[in-house]
């Protein structure tokens, strides 16, 4: 990765000795161990303010071009997670977001069956980037960007240690709000169903996905809904406050209420100031239900403080680091799956 200022991606094309890795696919991950990742990615590349602004553009950027293709809803989530979790190991600043969002919408369609060929997708580039120019002739397509992209699906794949497993969270919004309107006959389900399923699509443009898993962050977005709908119109039989939901969405309130603050301080971000109250309102309405219910008592310090974000007070002041050493080609890397039965 160190050297050129804008290296082209590879895989190892023999094995060194010396150095050897076991990497193991870890689906999600807490939030002290991602401000470690990022605070091993300011001491390479100095820190850098671009990264949130990035990735809402490139999230945006795949949506567009997943539409522009006409790939499906779980094509375009799946290129957003693989997008978040390439940017856990490199940075913006070696790997420009347009080509990797690329990449990763053409994994996607591998991994979700629909797929389309590079020039094809590089053709929906053009036509995103340039939409008042005509369409882009795939005979045009640069074989220099064809192997560049072909580079960083490689790289990508190795990042996501070759697990294709990706779960989305309204494919669970759909079976939880069926299962509480069996108990609540004056729900308007159909309303929640879609005003959720809508959250947990926009969940995508931030990095909930390699944080929580999918049926949590479909609690969040089914409860988040039920807030804003009864916001909305003061008719909408909502979901109750003091319902114990973590028992029956089989998730932890603390994070339940993460998902929806990080969901709301995206949907305030995209309007203009005068248009923040009512948000503004349901964060702290948020705020005083998590006062009122307490502490989990479940949990022990240890654990407490393994989930709670904080700033890391710290940089590794060696060169190389070990996210560093561990991105190079000179070491051999095993790989580790699990097997999921079915």
């Amino acid at each position: 990765m160190s050297g050129s200022p804008n290296p082209t991606p590879s895989t190892p094309v023999r094995l060194t000795a010396g150095l050897a890795f076991k990497r193991r696919y870890r689906p999600y991950f807490t939030k002290r161990q991602l401000s470690t990742l990022n605070s091993l990615k300011r001491s390479v590349h100095g820190p850098s303010s671009k990264e949130p602004s990035a990735r809402i553009a490139s999230c945006k950027f795949i949506q567009q071009l997943c539409r522009k293709v006409g790939f499906p809803e779980s094509t375009m989530s799946t290129a957003q997670a693989l997008y978040h979790r390439f940017y856990l190991f490199y940075s913006i600043r070696e790997y420009p977001p347009q080509e990797v969002s690329i990449a990763c919408t053409f994994v996607a369609s591998k991994i979700e069956e629909t797929s389309k060929s590079l020039k094809d997708i590089l053709v929906a580039v053009h036509s995103v980037r340039y939409p008042t120019s005509v369409e882009l002739d795939p005979e045009q397509v640069s074989e220099e960007r064809r192997r560049r992209i072909i580079g960083y699906e490689k790289l990508l794949m190795e990042t996501i240690c070759f697990d294709f497993q990706q779960p989305h969270p309204y494919e669970y919004v759909v079976k939880f709000v069926k299962w509480i309107q069996q108990a609540r006959q004056d729900l308007d389900g159909k309303q929640l169903a879609r005003k959720a399923y809508h959250l947990a699509v926009e969940s995508y443009q931030t990095a909930l996905c390699v944080e929580y898993p999918a049926h949590t962050i479909a609690a969040g977005c089914i409860l988040l809904a039920s807030k804003i709908l009864k916001l909305q119109d003061v008719s909408f039989a909502g979901l109750e406050d003091d319902h114990p939901w973590d028992q029956f969405f089989c998730s932890r309130m603390e994070d339940i209420d993460d998902i929806c603050l990080q969901v709301l301080d995206l949907i305030i971000s995209a309007y203009p100031e005068h248009e923040r109250e009512n948000y503004t309102a349901i964060k702290i309405d948020i705020h005083k239900q998590a006062e009122k219910r307490g502490n989990d008592p479940n949990m022990d310090p240890i654990t407490s403080e393994e989930l709670t974000s904080r700033t890391i007070d710290w940089e590794f002041d060696r060169s190389p680091n070990p996210l560093e050493v561990v991105n190079t080609n000179q070491h051999s890397v095993s790989y580790e799956f699990s097997l999921i039965s079915s």
